[in-house]
């Protein structure tokens, strides 16, 4: 590290591998280059600004997720590819009805209930990897995003150090020591409440898209026992069945980033239930158990949400607070640091960065 710039001509103060930055007086500034104070103030307020939305607290979800549900798609070595179409499941359910003539003789479906179980949920397998791949691209594509967000703060952070060496080379000799050691202790505490902040948003977000599927799912399990024609009560159950096993997809991906693998009794038992959905759903007490089971599902989630939504009301809450307190410590050292330039007398000074070489 070189030393600050003399009053007669440019001097390069900081020089690494990748990047160089210049301070000179202003009498030497050729109208390229920012005023030292404000490019002080600016880095940090912009620095606070790309750690508003917490990105690295959600890039950690984010991946964590990304890894499970690899694991969970490697687990579907049995399953032949995913649907084509939103009809597929169906046609190959009423295929199945009308070889076996289990329109006209639904008797026969009782008796031949696990064999349409098995076909049944061989094909609800290929609807939850299509709901896992499609949310591993949906994962993806957001760590790409975050990721270049991250870049963007290390980018302005080593800017920020840069300039901070520049113009004290000597780290002892720094202004706000006291200040930056109170800001350090703020950001540890808020980065800690953002991390279970950011675990607790992807879970209420799990739980409202689960809150959707059930709303469509009821009417439409609804609707297999009332259609006209074999064709038309099978194609209203698949569509009820890829909205239950979506909710379980939604329900299973809370629990995912809440780290609790133990599923509730009510998923248990829907899982269970989807496997006999065909088959209940043309006998009415069976239709009617199926239903009490999907309300006891919809009524477990709404019960875990309901929990989250009240921890994470109180995390919000502490957040809030930690990032106040945070932005004041960052007001503070920033101060500090700024009286201290004044002081100097290099309150004239100008700075000029330079772009990082690849």
């Amino acid at each position: 590290m070189g030393g600050m710039a003399s009053s007669q001509k440019r001097v390069n103060v900081i020089k690494g591998p990748n990047v160089s930055a210049y301070v000179y007086p202003r009498s030497d500034s050729r109208g390229a280059g920012e005023a030292l104070v404000a490019a002080l103030a600016r880095l940090d307020l912009e620095l606070q600004g790309c750690e508003r939305g917490h990105p690295a607290a959600r890039l950690t979800v984010v991946a964590a997720e990304v890894d499970s549900i690899l694991q969970e798609i490697n687990s579907f070595e049995d399953v032949s590819p995913a649907v084509a179409s939103k009809d597929d499941y169906a046609k190959t359910m009423h295929q199945l009805f009308v070889s076996m003539d289990l329109y006209r003789r639904p008797m026969l479906a009782i008796e031949n209930e696990d064999f349409i179980a098995n076909v049944n949920r061989k094909e609800m397998r290929r609807l939850e990897l299509q709901y896992l791949r499609d949310r591993l691209d949906e994962l993806q594509k957001e760590r790409r995003s975050l990721n270049a967000q991250i870049s963007r703060t290390r980018t302005l952070y080593t800017q920020l150090q840069q300039l901070i060496e520049s113009i004290w080379p000597d780290a002892g000799a720094r202004p706000g020591g006291a200040q930056q050691a109170r800001l350090a202790r703020a950001t540890a505490l808020r980065s800690a409440l953002a991390a279970v902040s950011a675990r607790l948003r992807a879970a209420a977000a799990y739980a409202r898209a689960h809150a959707d599927c059930m709303r469509d799912a009821l009417p439409a399990w609804s609707a297999a026992v009332h259609g006209k024609s074999g064709w038309e009560r099978t194609l209203a159950c698949s569509q009820a069945v890829t909205l239950l096993v979506r909710a379980r997809c939604a329900e299973r991906g809370s629990r995912r980033v809440l780290g609790a693998p133990a599923a509730p009794r009510a998923a248990r038992e829907l899982r269970l239930a989807l496997d006999y959905a065909f088959t209940d759903a043309v006998h009415d007490h069976r239709f009617q158990r199926a239903v009490e089971v999907f309300t006891q599902f919809k009524d477990a989630v709404t019960q875990l949400s309901n929990t989250i939504h009240q921890v994470l009301l109180s995390n919000l809450e502490n957040l809030a607070v930690a990032e106040k307190d945070e932005a004041k410590c960052r007001r503070e050292l920033r101060a500090a640091r700024i009286n201290a330039i004044v002081k100097q007398g290099l309150g004239d000074y100008i700075y000029e960065p330079k772009p990082l070489r690849k």
